[in-house]
């Protein structure tokens, strides 16, 4: 799961269908292991037998103040399907179970990410396999904007699906057409790829009978993009406005 995202919620369902996973969590005073005490070193690895409860009674305070690596408390506004969402006085306390490591571990020279995960997977392991998931990234770019899946047509739950599964075949058709192209760049210096955006236009054509495979096939070998490893660019994060339905992608 991606950063800003990581939610015991999510890791007890996890935990109760036996599923594994692998959340990279935020730094920062709002981050899920700014309440524990963890070692000062630059990369640990850290295995926790947490207990949950919503009940804050001076008891709990003091397990709370005193173990914070065994007890988290969870307030009643936040998400959490194992444990009450309300309680009277009277009532026993509820605990809930989890189970987990935390990683910090460094990605590159310089570079550190914190991982939580109730895998046994060693940090090398699991630094290849955070290495994976810029390919899911780089999938849900061109989901979004190439396919056009960042806007909908649709009201109702049932067109909204339907746009989203019509949007994903038109994904898995793109990726299996421009997968049979042959690239041919011998005397190049640079290394080229496909150019996904301007390939899913030669596909759209395709489909709507504009162009013969040939064609195609022709069109998408001649518009590639060069390969830029190791570039790196600052987030600019942008707030998401209504799009009004005569300019959203078709």
């Amino acid at each position: 799961m991606d950063r800003g995202y990581e939610s015991y919620d999510v890791m007890a369902h996890c935990q109760e269908k036996n599923w594994s996973y692998i959340i990279r969590i935020r730094d920062g005073n709002n981050s899920m292991k700014k309440g524990f005490h963890l070692p000062d070193t630059p990369c640990f690895d850290e295995a926790f037998d947490l207990n949950i409860c919503r009940k804050q009674t001076n008891d709990m305070k003091h397990l709370y103040r005193n173990f914070p690596n065994q007890y988290h408390f969870l307030p009643h506004n936040a998400s959490f399907d194992f444990l009450p969402c309300s309680s009277r006085k009277s009532d026993p306390i509820s605990f809930y179970g989890l189970h987990f490591r935390m990683v910090h571990l460094e990605i590159k020279p310089g570079f550190f990410e914190t991982l939580v995960t109730n895998t046994d997977y060693s940090p090398e392991k699991l630094k290849d396999l955070y290495a994976y998931r810029w390919g899911i990234e780089t999938s849900f770019r061109d989901l979004k904007y190439s396919i056009g899946l960042t806007h909908f047509h649709a009201k109702k739950k049932e067109g909204i699906l339907q746009e989203i599964y019509a949007r994903f075949i038109n994904f898995n058709v793109c990726k299996w057409l421009t997968s049979h192209v042959t690239i041919k760049t011998p005397k190049l210096k640079q290394t080229y790829k496909i150019c996904f955006s301007d390939a899913v236009y030669a596909c759209r054509k395709f489909l709507r009978e504009e162009l013969t495979s040939f064609q195609l096939e022709t069109y998408i070998a001649k518009h590639l993009s060069i390969i830029r490893p190791n570039r790196t660019f600052q987030r600019k994060i942008k707030s998401k406005v209504p799009v009004s339905f005569t300019y959203r992608v078709t």
